[in-house]
């Protein structure tokens, strides 16, 4: 027995630990150094705000691009946000995959939470002001990508739950010998926020912005049990606003409605019978998984059709909604 449980009077409850509040929570300053195990990690311009973190552009001593996400405390205890930035942080710790966000650094600095990642260079929504910007072909080489990383958490057992053009980040490859050059594109899935193991995914711990609202949240009696097809549904979505280069937005009445299958349906082939499978009510019915998702997108096309799609969507009009 500790001294403490010897001088706790009998009959009387034990006090609990009181949660510590941010009292001296602050942002870090533009030109901040922050060292963490050696390495100094240098604070730049912001770049992102959401409901959960600011992040910054990010240096380290070695000169890689970074961003450093700080957690907003949001009117939580110092606790709860601690566990938030452990949540997230061992996932992406454990996720390391090509198509996956790497993470540098987790630490915590002036009452504050930080997860330092690789620097993207952008969301793939600002890809759509190009010039000539054409959703069809952007499709395939995003989802390859995307559906990877996908597969990877789905076989791990984790349900992403947010999957949306913010989430979804465009990396390129530097030439060590030239840094100022890069050579190559690839597109990788980040922000664990609110990920989930598949069996404790449910309609109460889902928090999501209206439009992306599975039917099967809305209406579990009609439309089944949340799973790991939720991210399915959300991949149909996202490859629905890479094709139109906008993000969608529905009703929930619209999403009850079967809207988004809808719209799918009115794509080219095999866009069409791909993303209108994903994007299906009836979880049962839906594409059952991320490997599924790419066959279907790489249907065989019968003899000579390739190259009447193939023109086809170099001269497409953008689909309307």
């Amino acid at each position: 027995m500790t001294e403490e449980q010897q001088q706790q009077p009998e009959g009387e409850p034990a006090e609990q630990p009181q949660q510590l509040t941010f009292k001296s929570f602050t942002l870090p300053q533009h030109g901040e150094a922050i060292q963490f195990r050696d390495v100094t990690y240098f604070i730049g311009d912001e770049i992102g705000h959401g409901v959960f973190g600011v992040v910054y552009e990010c240096g380290d001593s070695w000169g890689n691009k970074l961003a450093a996400k700080v957690l907003l405390p949001r009117k939580q205890s110092y606790d709860i946000i601690a566990k938030n930035w452990e949540h997230e942080s061992q996932y992406l710790q454990a996720f390391r995959n090509p198509f996956i966000t790497y993470l540098h650094a987790a630490f915590e600095y002036k009452d504050s939470f930080y997860l330092v990642t690789e620097r993207c260079e952008s969301t793939i929504s600002d890809l759509f002001t190009l010039d000539n910007y054409n959703g069809y072909f952007w499709l395939k080489p995003i989802a390859r990508c995307l559906l990877q990383a996908v597969h990877f958490l789905h076989a791990a057992g984790v349900v992403h739950k947010d999957i949306h053009l913010g989430n979804v980040f465009t990396s390129v490859v530097r030439d060590e010998v030239l840094p100022e050059q890069y050579n190559a594109m690839r597109f990788k899935l980040g922000d664990f926020g609110i990920s989930n193991i598949i069996g404790d995914v449910n309609v109460f711990n889902t928090l999501l912005a209206e439009w992306m609202l599975p039917p099967e949240h809305l209406n579990p009696t009609e439309f089944g049990t949340i799973d790991h097809r939720l991210d399915i549904y959300h991949c149909g979505l996202l490859f629905l606003a890479i094709i139109h280069g906008r993000e969608p937005q529905f009703t929930k009445q619209q999403v009850l409605d079967g809207v988004p299958r809808q719209i799918a349906e009115g794509l080219l082939f095999p866009y069409n019978v791909a993303l209108s499978k994903a994007l299906r009510r009836h979880v049962a019915y839906r594409t059952a998984s991320a490997m599924e998702l790419w066959r279907d997108l790489n249907t065989e096309i019968q003899d000579g059709a390739n190259k009447t799609l193939e023109a086809s969507i170099a001269g497409a009009p953008q689909p309307q909604s």
